[in-house]
C-alpha cells in the first residue's frame, strides 16, 4: 500500500478533512467579502478547492471560480490568469449561457463585472475564490488606482469573494491609505484558518474517509496531535514518517521516535517565512514563550510591561488562532513541537530579527475585526444549536420507541456541541482574565 498522506499538495473531496463549520460560515455569512488568513501549509488552497467542489453542483446558488494569483506581477498578468481560469471552468459557465471565450484579452475588472451581472440575472451568484492574494501588494505599489477599482469589484454584494493569504497582506492597507476611498482591506470580514478540530484531526490521522483506513492505537494518535497541535500539514508530515505498509492489507502507524521530530530544510524554510510575517510584538511574545517553555500569563505581562494587558491578550489571541502559540492547562506554549524546536535552535538569531514589515497598530486593528467576527459567529452558532435542542426536546415529548431513542441521541450530540461552543467563546474573551 502506498503512503496515503498528502504532504505539500492541495486536496479536496474525500481527502479533505474537517472545516465544515468554517465552510458553512464562508458560504453563508452576511458579509459577502471575506479574507481568510492562515500560515503557509495550514490548508488555504485546499479549503478553496473544497468550496469549489461543494458549490459546483447545478442546484447550487453559486457558480465558483478559483483564481490563483501566484506569479502575477501586473494587472495584465492578473487578467490573463483570470481568463485561463475561466477557460478551465468553461463548462460550468456554459451551463449558465456564458461563453467565456468572449473574455479573451479583456481586463479583470470588465470580466468580473460582466460575470457578476450575467449570473445575477440568472439568479446565481459568482463565488470568487482568490488564492495567494499577497501578489496584490506589489501590484498596488505600481498600479494603486487599478487595485482600488479591483477592491470595489470584489466587494460587490452580487458576488461572494473568499480571499486567502498570510497576514502579510495587511501591508495593502498602508499602501492604500491615501486613496479617496477606504483602504483595500476595509470591508473584508477577517476569519482565521486555525488548526483542525479534534474529531477531524483524528480522522485525518486514521484516514477514515479513505478506502483503506490506517490503523493507529489511541495513544499514538494522541501523541501525533500533541506534537502537531492539529495542524493538517504537520499531522501528515509526521504520519508520513510513521506509516508502515501491511502490503495489500493497508497500513498502520508506529510510535513516534526522536528521529521523527527532526526538521527538514523545507519545513525550516516555512518557519522562517512564518516568523517574518509576524509583527514586532508577536515576535517578542513568541520568543518569550519559547524562552520560558511554559509561560504563565502573568510572566508575559511582566516581560511586555510596556504594553497593556488587554493588548497583550489580543496579540496572544491572534497568535493562537494562527498556530504560533497554544494554551496548555491555562498557560502558554509554542504552537507545536516542530516550531518549538526550530525557535529554540535559532533563538539567538531570531532575537536579532525584530524589524517587522507589518505595523503593530495596523495588525491590532485587523485583530479587532477578526475577533469581533469570531465572537459574533460563535454567539450565532450557540443560538442556532440552542434552538435546535429546543425543537428536539419538543418533539421528544410526543416520541415513543426507537424514535425517542434517536431524538435522545441527537439531543446528547447537540448538547456536547453546545458545551464546546460555550467553552470556545469563554476561552477567547479578551478581558476574562481581568
Amino acid at each position: 500500500m502506498r503512503i496515503p498522506y498528502n504532504v505539500g499538495r492541495w486536496v479536496r473531496g474525500a481527502n479533505h478533512y474537517g472545516r465544515q463549520r468554517l465552510i458553512d460560515y464562508l458560504l453563508n455569512a452576511p458579509d459577502s467579502a471575506l479574507w481568510l488568513v492562515g500560515t503557509r501549509r495550514m490548508g488555504k488552497t485546499s479549503l478553496l478547492r473544497q468550496l469549489e467542489l461543494l458549490t459546483s453542483a447545478p442546484e447550487s446558488s453559486y457558480v465558483p471560480l478559483f483564481w490563483d494569483l501566484q506569479g502575477c506581477q501586473t494587472p495584465r498578468d492578473l487578467s490573463d490568469e483570470l481568463f485561463f481560469t475561466l477557460e478551465d471552468a468553461a463548462g460550468r459557465f456554459a451551463d449558465q449561457g456564458i461563453d467565456v471565450t468572449a473574455f479573451a484579452g479583456q481586463d479583470t475588472l470588465i470580466i468580473l463585472r460582466t460575470l457578476t451581472r450575467a449570473l445575477h440575472e440568472r439568479h446565481k451568484k459568482l463565488l470568487l475564490l482568490i488564492d495567494e492574494a499577497e501578489v496584490l501588494i506589489d501590484v498596488a505599489r505600481a498600479e494603486p488606482a487599478w487595485v482600488a477599482r479591483l477592491r470595489r469589484a470584489l466587494q460587490d454584494n452580487r458576488l461572494r469573494t473568499v480571499m486567502t493569504s498570510t497576514q502579510l497582506l495587511a501591508q495593502l492597507n498602508p499602501l492604500s491609505s491615501q486613496w479617496a476611498t477606504s483602504p483595500f482591506l476595509f470591508g473584508f470580514t477577517l476569519a482565521n484558518l486555525s488548526k483542525l478540530e479534534d474529531e477531524a484531526a483524528r480522522a485525518l490521522v486514521r484516514q477514515t474517509q479513505s478506502e483503506q483506513p490506517v490503523a493507529a492505537a489511541d495513544g499514538i494518535v494522541d501523541d501525533i496531535l500533541v506534537h502537531s497541535n492539529g495542524q493538517p500539514y504537520l499531522i501528515q508530515y509526521l504520519c508520513q514518517r510513521l506509516f508502515e505498509s501491511n502490503g495489500t492489507c493497508g497500513g498502520h502507524l508506529r510510535p513516534i521516535a526522536e528521529s521523527d521530530l527532526v526538521i527538514d530544510h523545507i519545513l525550516a524554510g516555512f518557519f522562517q517565512i512564518d516568523f517574518q510575517h509576524l509583527t514586532r510584538t508577536e515576535r517578542r511574545l513568541l520568543l518569550t514563550v519559547a524562552d520560558l517553555t511554559i509561560a504563565k500569563e502573568s510572566e508575559l505581562l511582566t516581560a511586555l510591561s510596556d504594553l497593556s494587558p488587554h493588548r497583550i491578550r489580543k496579540f496572544l489571541y491572534g497568535l493562537e488562532r494562527l498556530g504560533y502559540l497554544r494554551q496548555v492547562f491555562g498557560q502558554w506554549a509554542v504552537g507545536n513541537e516542530f516550531l518549538r524546536r526550530w525557535v529554540t535552535d535559532h533563538y539567538d538569531t531570531l532575537r536579532l530579527q525584530m524589524d517587522a514589515a507589518i505595523d503593530d497598530g495596523l495588525h491590532e486593528t485587523l485583530l479587532d475585526v477578526g475577533y469581533s467576527a469570531e465572537m459574533r459567529f460563535l454567539r450565532d452558532e450557540i443560538a442556532r444549536v440552542e434552538a435546535a435542542i429546543a425543537d428536539l426536546e419538543a418533539a421528544l415529548a410526543e416520541a415513543v420507541g426507537d424514535g425517542r431513542v434517536r431524538l435522545l441521541a441527537q439531543i446528547e450530540h447537540l448538547a456536547a456541541e453546545l458545551a464546546r461552543l460555550r467553552r470556545q467563546l469563554a476561552s477567547i474573551a479578551l478581558d476574562s482574565a481581568g
